[in-house]
């Protein structure tokens, strides 16, 4: 046998060393992951602000976009239907439906702070009319035992047909 070089000891060195990195590649890694950390405690329920409730005093009542009468028709509330108060703009209330969370607003007139048992009639305004004219009979003048208003002929006879 032929003693060994430097060189080929060194190459097989190099051989090994090749081999252990590859094996010591295709094992699996352990490695720790940081502990999580301790979850947040919960947030404290937030108080749910109080708004009066309110019952619709009329048979139907349009519950509309914005306030006024020009704005779009959301529903059509019931009489006694409950509502929440929201907010306040001029004659017209915003409000909330208790039975479906729908909100709009509703004229003012038509809300009572307790149910009612019949519908609240609204006033109509009454259009100014013209005074009527007061008419009199005509005046009947009788001559011989006929009567018939005053300058006046009396009507020819109807003539029958046979």
């Amino acid at each position: 046998m032929r003693p060994s070089t430097v060189k080929e000891r060194l190459g097989a060195w190099i051989c090994i060393l090749g081999v252990v990195i590859c094996l010591l590649g295709c094992q699996t890694q352990v490695s720790k992951a940081p502990p999580l950390p301790p979850p947040l405690p919960p947030k404290p329920a937030q108080p749910r602000a109080v708004r009066p409730t309110f019952y619709v005093t009329a048979n139907h009542l349009s519950l509309r976009a914005c306030p006024g009468l020009d704005c779009k028709k959301i529903t059509t509330l019931k009489l006694n239907a409950e509502v929440e108060k929201m907010g306040e703009s001029q004659n017209w209330t915003q409000v909330k439906v208790i039975k479906d969370g729908t909100i709009g607003y509703v004229s003012s007139r038509y809300l009572s702070s307790h149910p009612v048992d019949a519908a609240h009639l609204a006033r109509k305004k009454s259009k100014k009319t013209k005074p009527r004219k007061v008419t009199r009979p005509p005046e009947v003048t009788v001559e011989e035992g006929k009567a018939w208003p005053a300058n006046q002929e009396p009507a020819p006879p109807i003539p029958r047909v046979m």
